[in-house]
């Protein structure tokens, strides 16, 4: 049997899409503490949809370019593929979604040599915009230490989603290389 080769993808918003956006905050909550690892500031806010030029709403959404979510009615094809991820139901205007929280962060996986990385003056990363990641078998959605706004996602999550043809995410292939001791 062959084994496949271990692909990654970083995840992004395709904006052809309307997009789900915070309209309002309530309590004094701040957008900036809204992540993943946050849950439960999500009912702190509200939610709208952003009109594209094509008014069709995704299957998937990004909001706050960190919270990965679904429409309600894709959970059952999706709930074996994302075990161990909490989900939490939101109201994007009158639509349903569930937006996937406890994302793993998995610490050095990433290859800064062979990365594309920009630092700031002392040599602090400041941003990895071309990620290459070390050779390892990664969950199916993930997030890295070194870039925690972004998700990635293994081979099979892609090929469920484009297999199934739903909406709302780009991906882009992420490469895969050893480190070098030269």
């Amino acid at each position: 049997m062959n084994k496949m080769r271990e692909i990654i993808y970083r995840l992004s918003f395709d904006f052809q899409y309307d997009f789900a956006d915070i309209a309002e905050s309530f309590n004094g909550a701040s957008s900036l503490d809204l992540t993943s690892e946050t849950p439960n500031l999500l009912n702190f806010f509200k939610y709208d949809w952003k009109a594209s030029e094509s008014n069709i709403k995704p299957n998937f959404v990004i909001i706050n370019s960190e919270l990965l979510g679904c429409e309600k009615t894709l959970f059952k094809g999706l709930s074996d593929k994302i075990l161990g991820l909490r989900l939490y139901p939101i109201r994007i205007v009158d639509d349903e979604y569930l937006i996937f929280t406890n994302i793993q962060t998995i610490p050095n996986c990433i290859n800064i040599k062979k990365s594309k990385v920009i630092r700031f003056s002392n040599g602090d990363i400041m941003e990895i915009s071309s990620p290459v990641f070390m050779p390892d078998n990664y969950p199916i959605l993930f997030k890295v230490e070194e870039i925690p706004s972004s998700i990635f996602c293994n081979h099979e999550f892609k090929d469920y989603i484009t297999k199934n043809s739903y909406s709302g995410l780009l991906f882009k292939e992420c490469p895969i290389k050893s480190k070098s001791w030269i």
